[in-house]
């Protein structure tokens, strides 16, 4: 993780402590970008990352001339895991996991940036319902992962490659894998990425579905630390 991403995510935990405590309760409109910069000491372009990621994820809502509003107090952030895995854990299940992870992450990004390019309304219309409904199901783990799979599956049916479709209905089929997942690193990246990645395919920005894909596949990254540690 980069330096301006550790920045970010403290700033997004400041922001998430303030909610919880009751300090920015829900409705209430939050201190504008000058005053955070002035209390928290960080620039401006790091508190609007943080509140961009609010933004998509539902817990924030900026409206040009009037400031950012709290719309919700369920915040999950990235690094805060549902459960982690018991100390004695086989760690066969991490590699595995790992191996999983690393299937999917050859061949997501190219279904997305061919996707990006020819994206009728239909699909974006479909990726957005399911991303609303994933975000209603938090707190829900076996909805929230039927809408994952749901998310990931539409792409690759949209590809328009029976073999590839295949492959992927048979990676997606591990509930196993996609639990575990879940489990180790939280409902951040369904959530956020899944937006990211709708957003860029509705203005046929191959590039940037690519890159958010690719962004969306680094939990893998996070297990090799987890492995290093076993």
């Amino acid at each position: 993780m980069n330096k301006n991403e550790t920045i970010t995510e403290q700033i997004m935990q400041y922001m998430k402590e303030q909610i919880i405590n009751g300090v920015w309760a829900v409705g209430s409109k939050i201190p504008s970008e000058n005053e955070l910069c002035r209390d928290l000491g960080y620039s401006r372009t790091s508190i609007r990352s943080a509140l961009q990621r609010y933004n998509v994820l539902g817990v924030l809502q900026s409206e040009r001339g009037r400031g950012t509003f709290v719309r919700s107090d369920k915040i999950y952030l990235r690094g805060q895991p549902l459960s982690r895995l018991d100390a004695n854990e086989d760690v066969m299940s991490k590699k595995h996991y790992l191996e999983w992870r690393q299937a999917r992450n050859l061949i997501e990004p190219e279904i997305v940036y061919k996707i990006a390019k020819k994206a009728d309304p239909e699909l974006i219309e479909k990726l957005r319902r399911i991303n609303q409904e994933q975000h209603e199901a938090i707190g829900d783990q076996c909805a929230y992962t039927q809408k994952d799979v749901e998310f990931h599956l539409a792409l690759a049916e949209a590809y328009g490659n029976q073999i590839i479709e295949n492959m992927m209905r048979e990676l997606l089929s591990n509930q196993d894998m996609m639990i575990f997942g879940n489990e180790q690193f939280g409902f951040f990246g369904g959530i956020y990425y899944h937006v990211l990645i709708a957003d860029a395919i509705s203005r046929h920005d191959a590039n940037r579905a690519k890159n958010l894909m690719y962004e969306h596949g680094l939990e893998a990254g996070e297990m090799r630390d987890l492995l290093k540690t076993t």
